[in-house]
């Protein structure tokens, strides 16, 4: 069965990138594309991708690109089933659960759910590998409505320290709460940087959001409504017993100088250097990636640190999860929904991704006799209007996956390989805080003003205690949840059971 079932993808994965003699000698189908895409000077119409995909699918597009965010969201909204100009299918869609289903509502998208094991294969074995996946892209009426980006694994926020300056003052990557104090005072205290001068910032932040990262070492997480899940129960996490421990911790870091004086700044310029020769300063961050805030020469001494343990136990918030949704859809408008599955299932491939990511081999990019793979030169030289011209990742979320095992294999990308090794480490320890929903746009414009009250406040209020503009005591505590009360929290906490009660 397992052998007949690999035969089969096989075949699909032929017939999505094969180019026969039959498909270059049809007549191409034109379909109706749109989306959303704003990276700078790519333009649909021009990108090699989608040539290269033309080539090898047979299927020719007519592009409909808006750069503009608010004009794509205005142009789905004005979406009707018996519009005229309705496209084929909506690629680099952008589509939040509420719109999915008003459109389905609306009979704009229709239902790919009965297709995608025929016409999808090779993202059909990945969801029948993955449940949680199925289930994320569902909508509460059983229909899919749009088609996900894989990110496995998926992305994080996480506390990067420097490796050079662990070896500078021979430390090890701290592994609890006392150990980051001792590594941070350590950073603030002995010159890791070997500049004769206190110029170093133990760890950058940017405000509460990057701090509530570090509540794990107090055993917290949460998303980015401050909850989570326990025991099916819906939990706040400001209101449990050591949110004030960490709270506590933070301010006592901040007013000792081991967290970065402006870390509460609105901006993020303030901790992003782009100077290769300049002295680091940086010993710890808060961060997805290094290189997004440093240089290739600095970020490369950067490592991850392992979650904290508390209580003997390492546990981490799942930033992202592994299902970015509503990246394609198909129309009503479309004759042929098939085609089009078919002609998306490619980039549910590694040779796809590649495509899409990476490019095309002897022309973008070489593969040398021990499989590893390196850009060529004009693409090493400007690789900026190369990833325009020519890629289709970026700008907004794509539909595949990532060619995360390809990437490995690149030639002389010891940094990047290190990087995923930590990453794989690390994505033992995460857990989404709350499965994966999606709302209606009633739930949403419910949700919506209670959570810009209490997020708003319980964000202020952790800055307040750490900035230490108010002491932390039991009277602040009592104010804190008396205003929480007052501001709808079990109102907010009883919408948040009913959704997870509903999955």
């Amino acid at each position: 069965m397992l052998f007949r079932r690999m035969v089969c993808l096989l075949l699909a994965a032929a017939m999505c990138f094969g180019i026969s003699a039959h498909a270059e000698e049809a007549e191409s189908p034109s379909f109706i594309m749109a989306g959303f895409d704003n990276t700078q000077y790519r333009d649909w119409i021009n990108n090699e991708f989608f040539v290269r995909m033309e080539e090898r699918t047979g299927v020719h597009f007519i592009y409909r690109q808006y750069n503009d965010e608010a004009k794509w969201m205005l142009e789905k909204a004005s979406m009707t089933a018996d519009g005229s100009d309705l496209p084929d299918v909506l690629f680099k869609a952008s589509l939040t659960g509420a719109e999915c289903m008003a459109l389905r509502d609306k009979g704009v998208l229709i239902d790919l759910k009965p297709y995608l094991q025929e016409c999808c294969p090779h993202l059909w074995a990945i969801l029948e590998a993955h449940p949680d996946y199925l289930a994320a892209i569902t909508l509460p009426d059983g229909s899919i409505a749009a088609l996900p980006f894989i990110n496995d694994p998926s992305i994080q926020n996480y506390v990067w320290i420097n490796r050079e300056w662990l070896n500078n003052l021979r430390l090890d990557m701290p592994t609890t709460a006392q150990e980051l104090v001792d590594v941070l005072t350590a950073f603030q205290t002995r010159d890791p940087n070997k500049n004769g001068k206190k110029d170093e910032i133990p760890m950058g932040f940017l405000g509460p959001f990057d701090l509530k990262f570090l509540g794990h070492a107090f055993g917290l997480i949460c998303n980015d409504y401050n909850i989570f899940v326990e025991d099916h129960q819906v939990k706040f996490m400001p209101m449990e017993e050591n949110f004030r421990l960490f709270v506590t911790w933070c301010r006592d870091l901040y007013a000792a100088g081991l967290l970065d004086k402006n870390g509460f700044s609105i901006s993020d310029q303030m901790r992003t250097v782009t100077d290769s020769k300049a002295t680091p300063t940086y010993g710890a961050v808060i961060t997805n990636m290094a290189a997004d805030l440093f240089s290739v020469s600095w970020a490369e001494n950067y490592e991850i640190m392992m979650p904290l343990a508390y209580e003997g136990k390492q546990i981490y918030r799942d930033f992202s999860g592994s299902v970015i949704r509503g990246s394609f859809a198909v129309t009503s408008a479309c004759k042929d929904p098939k085609k089009m599955l078919q002609w998306v299932d490619c980039l549910y491939t590694e040779e796809g991704a590649v495509l899409a990511s990476i490019g095309q081999e002897n022309i973008d990019y070489l593969v040398d006799g021990d499989g590893s793979w390196r850009f060529v030169e004009s693409v090493q030289n400007n690789y900026d209007m190369f990833r325009a011209g020519t890629l289709i990742e970026g700008g907004a979320v794509c539909p595949g996956i990532l060619a995360e095992d390809f990437q490995r294999r690149m030639s002389g990308s010891a940094m990047v390989q290190n990087v995923l090794g930590q990453q794989d480490e690390f994505a033992q320890y995460v857990q989404l805080p709350f499965p994966y929903y999606t709302l209606t746009r009633e739930q949403e414009n419910r949700i919506a003003p209670l959570q810009n009250e209490i997020g708003y406040y319980v964000d202020m209020q952790i800055a307040r205690w750490v900035l230490g503009e108010e002491e932390i005591t039991d009277e602040a505590f009592d104010a804190f949840e008396a205003k929480l009360q007052e501001l709808g929290l079990n109102e907010f906490l009883s919408f948040w059971q009913e959704v997870l009660d509903q999955l």
